[in-house]
């Protein structure tokens, strides 16, 4: 079919860029609607990041609405919460009192890591690694609380591929894990404004539900993005950068795809443009 030449040009740009990166790097893309895939390197199993606090919100949701724990539970945050890295919470004076639901939200937003390790302790390492195995992800796992260097060093690290972040966002979206309600729930904290590498490169007015992460020589983001006619799920992880954070591969990677299916989104199989 026509739409299979469209789809194999796609492929051809993107492995012209990953062509020219030097490191290591995962990318599965799916569009929603179709099914359709490309994908390269997406088994290869690479640090996570920060993008591991998916699956920390997935089940500390999926908690709340099992009446396991309540979200509007007050916490008073105590000196030995204190990690360094990414996050707002460490440079706040005086008591701090949040909500764990808005503990979440710093989670995913700011990526606050003193937050994160308060929502790993509630969430449960180990549930939330039992969860990623209902849903099919083998690979992924959660091995450690935010900035444990100890633990790093020691080889445990948080793990996933590029194909099963973009899996989280799959079932989130299609409402295939737990309830609708539960993973637009979900969706809704994700979806809040962030910046991003795929951000940069997707125009403001469309929406995504994403979360990106970061450590020394990775980068990794997952996002869904929200076209009207084309929904499009996009995760991509590189490792081994010697080139900065790697944000600019994943810019230009998120860019092209997104220059390919914004098109699609304007034409029929058979590349009629639409009219609106």
């Amino acid at each position: 079919m026509t739409i299979d030449m469209f789809w194999s040009e796609l492929e051809a740009d993107l492995a012209s860029i990953l062509s020219r990166y030097r490191g290591v790097a995962g990318l599965h893309l799916v569009e929603v609607n179709s099914g359709h895939r490309i994908d390269f390197n997406g088994d290869t199993v690479l640090a996570a990041g920060s993008t591991i606090k998916v699956p920390v919100l997935m089940e500390l949701f999926r908690k709340s609405a099992e009446g396991e724990i309540d979200l509007d539970e007050a916490y008073t945050l105590r000196p030995e919460d204190t990690v360094g890295g990414s996050g707002v919470l460490q440079n706040l004076d005086g008591e701090v009192t949040l909500s764990l639901r808005n503990l979440a939200i710093l989670m995913i937003n700011v990526s606050d890591n003193i937050a994160t390790n308060l929502c790993i302790d509630r969430a449960g390492m180990n549930d939330v690694n039992a969860m990623l195995r209902d849903i099919g992800c083998q690979e992924t796992v959660l091995k450690r609380r935010m900035i444990d260097w100890k633990a790093a060093v020691e080889g445990r690290e948080n793990l996933s591929t590029a194909r099963e972040m973009v899996r989280w966002m799959e079932v989130l979206h299609l409402g295939k894990w737990e309830t609708r309600q539960l993973c637009d729930e979900i969706m809704a904290v994700l979806r809040k404004p962030k910046t991003s590498p795929i951000r940069e490169a997707v125009p403001p007015e469309i929406s995504l539900v994403s979360k990106t992460g970061g450590l020394e020589g990775v980068r990794c983001e997952v996002a869904l993005v929200e076209q009207r006619r084309r929904p499009y799920i996009l995760g991509i992880m590189t490792a081994f950068g010697i080139d900065g954070d790697n944000s600019e591969v994943i810019t230009e990677l998120a860019g092209t795809v997104h220059d390919y299916l914004e098109g699609l989104e304007e034409f029929t199989e058979y590349g009629r443009g639409l009219t609106w």
